[in-house]
């Protein structure tokens, strides 16, 4: 016999997937007030998806006058639920305003490589070459990563290595910035 969940509003697991769905569909069309709406109603009703996506509307302003305290304030309700994404958010929210110190803290609460890359790149930019290459080799090494994020943090990675041998450690490459490098 199974148990049928019954969240916040009196929506099951089964409703609440529904109107996620019924919301996503919305944002896809662009239909972004709408999307907003059904977000908004699920989020309330305890889905921690629809409370991360509601957080990056009220972020990014996405059908709603953009504000930053009530994105920040999905994002927390989404991470109390588990919801490491949320977190990464939050870690970005902090990282785009420039307080590295915050977003490293969020960032490591995600627990995923694709966080584990973005603090490398925050310590990479303030040419922390040790702690880089710390998170360079989690984000590398993660089973919970994009592949591409996989792909950078290991060209990053030669990068510093190629560096150390040569004698310039402190002077890696910016991310992205491969137009001048000459070959090996």
């Amino acid at each position: 016999m199974s148990k049928t969940i019954v969240h916040k509003e009196g929506y099951t697991q089964s409703d609440l997937d529904q109107l996620f769905q019924r919301a996503d569909k919305q944002w896809e069309l662009g239909h972004l007030k709408s999307a907003f709406r059904l977000f908004l109603l699920c989020a309330k009703a305890g889905d921690s998806g629809c409370q991360v996506n509601l957080g990056t509307f009220y972020r990014d302003g996405i059908g709603v006058r953009s504000n930053r305290e009530r994105a920040i304030y999905w994002y927390h309700r989404a991470y109390r639920q588990g919801l490491g994404g949320a977190a990464s958010n939050l870690g970005v929210l902090y990282r785009d305003e420039g307080r590295a110190k915050q977003a490293v803290q969020w960032f490591e609460r995600a627990k995923d490589g694709d966080a584990d890359l973005a603090i490398a790149l925050i310590y990479l930019q303030q040419e922390d070459m040790k702690r880089a290459k710390h998170y360079l080799k989690r984000a590398s090494n993660s089973p919970r990563v994009t592949e591409a994020s996989r792909d950078q943090a290991r060209e990053l990675l030669e990068d510093l290595d190629r560096r150390e041998s040569c004698g310039n450690p402190d002077k890696p490459e910016k991310p992205g910035d491969r137009r001048n490098r000459s070959p090996l």
